[in-house]
């Protein structure tokens, strides 16, 4: 991928949040082979996604006179709030009750949600009520 005469590297200067290295290639190589030789974590997904989006539309009506409106595909979700600190107020009680989220948007007016692929629905219904109670207990 680089020139022979580029690729010269000071100790540590070769890593990164969006570099590739080596034990990333091979965990993603076997993640390959392991979740996805079938058609089981596409359906695993698609199932969490909906479980996600279903939950953060009943909150948005829920608590829809604050502005909130959520937006997402598959896992990866975000509920916008007007009020851009609301949206790290929400965060903020949520580790707090033992959830770890983060914000996002140009103002950071987005709660992100991430969960792994992985994620049973337990645990996603677990981590909702979770953000539902952050959400809840900030307005």
């Amino acid at each position: 991928l680089f020139k022979p005469e580029l690729d010269v590297w000071e100790p540590g200067e070769h890593n990164g949040t969006f570099r590739g290295n080596n034990p990333a290639f091979v965990t993603a190589t076997a993640a390959l082979h392991m979740y996805w030789t079938d058609d089981q974590m596409e359906k695993h997904t698609r199932a969490r996604g909906e479980q996600v989006g279903h939950a953060l539309l009943a909150l948005c009506d829920e608590c829809g006179a604050d502005g909130a409106r959520c937006r997402g595909r598959g896992l990866v979700w975000g509920l916008e709030f007007s009020r851009a600190q609301r949206a790290a107020e929400v965060c903020r009680r949520a580790f707090e009750l033992g959830l770890l989220l983060e914000t996002s948007g140009t103002r950071g007016e987005v709660v992100k949600l991430l969960p792994p692929l992985t994620i049973s629905a337990d645990e996603t219904d677990e981590g909702l009520r979770t953000l539902a109670r952050a959400v809840r207990d900030t307005g």
